[in-house]
């Protein structure tokens, strides 16, 4: 029996020790993004809103919060010939899954061609190949759902500075919101190895951004600290990001619209819309504490950059 009571003590005594170290640490692993940020302020009946792109972008086009211009929306393989129909004269457009993620299931189109288009990475893509590929997406195929929709829009054309980081691709920014309150923020930018896709885990470029100002002071690539883009040759750090105060009033304006009190902002700075909203995220990823050298904690408490 005491054996039991003093087992009990220790475990205790380390539960307590482990909550008073995670208190004082800065550091925000898994566990604890999702128990003091995601759980403690975003409803899970609220997560549809963050996780379908149809959805978030027809509220915030009700209430002003820019956004590219939608071309079509399809709600089932019904639609495909319709949309295909639509799509034969356009010279660019991007086509989305609703409810994907990482990028999966986009193509973006850059001109017409005689046999269908082509993508600014030079692929021809033929009329079927795009009937295909907009049938799959109703199927599910880019999602976690037996079904999804189809998005269609305007393509974004990024202002020169993000165009001259990566041309054959599209930065975007990702600023981390908590009750109003920006805390992180990066660009992620385009690579070969990352397919031409601002996808950090699929080998992008992270730069890390001053909230308050808007200059980039450090990047990362395949986990080294570089100063240069190693494809482009462009310079990436000390550079002050076009239209930053819009951005960061946009990204607060769309965070103020939706039930999320904690939330990741996606956007593009277009050079004829400017700061546009690409899509939210209810649980944003711990990666942008390694790119911005600065730990959630630390963000929360507003201590200094390093």
């Amino acid at each position: 029996m005491s054996d039991v009571t003093t087992n009990e003590r220790q475990i205790g005594w380390w539960q307590r020790w482990r909550a008073a170290r995670e208190r004082l640490s800065p550091v925000f692993g898994m566990n604890r993004r999702n128990v003091e940020l995601v759980y403690a302020h975003n409803e899970r009946r609220h997560y549809p809103i963050a996780d379908d792109k149809i959805l978030c972008k027809e509220l915030f086009a009700e209430i002003g919060v820019p956004v590219a211009p939608t071309i079509a929306i399809g709600r089932g393989l019904f639609e495909v010939d319709a949309i295909l129909e639509l799509l034969r004269e356009r010279e660019s457009f991007v086509v989305k899954p609703a409810s994907g993620s990482g990028g999966d299931g986009i193509v973006v189109v850059g001109e017409r061609t005689e046999s269908g288009w082509r993508t600014p990475k030079g692929r021809e893509i033929a009329v079927h190949e795009l009937r295909h590929h907009l049938a799959n997406i109703t199927f599910g195929s880019f999602s976690k759902e037996m079904e999804d929709r189809i998005l269609v829009e305007e393509r974004i054309v990024p202002h020169d500075l993000y165009n001259a980081f990566w041309p054959d691709g599209v930065c975007d920014l990702r600023i981390i919101v908590l009750r109003g309150r920006p805390l992180l923020s990066m660009v992620r930018v385009p690579t070969r190895r990352s397919g031409g896709r601002a996808n950090l885990h699929q080998g992008g470029i992270g730069v890390a951004v001053d909230v308050a100002s808007g200059l980039t002071y450090r990047a990362i690539s395949r986990g080294e600290l570089v100063d240069i883009h190693p494809e482009s040759g462009e310079l990436l750090i000390g550079r002050t990001l076009p239209e930053w105060r819009a951005c960061v009033e946009v990204a607060l304006a769309a965070a103020s619209a939706v039930p999320l009190g904690y939330l990741g902002v996606d956007i593009c700075v277009d050079h004829r819309w400017g700061p546009v909203i690409l899509e939210i995220n209810a649980r944003p990823g711990l990666e942008i504490q390694n790119i911005c050298g600065r730990t959630l904690g630390e963000a929360l408490r507003g201590e200094a950059l390093p």
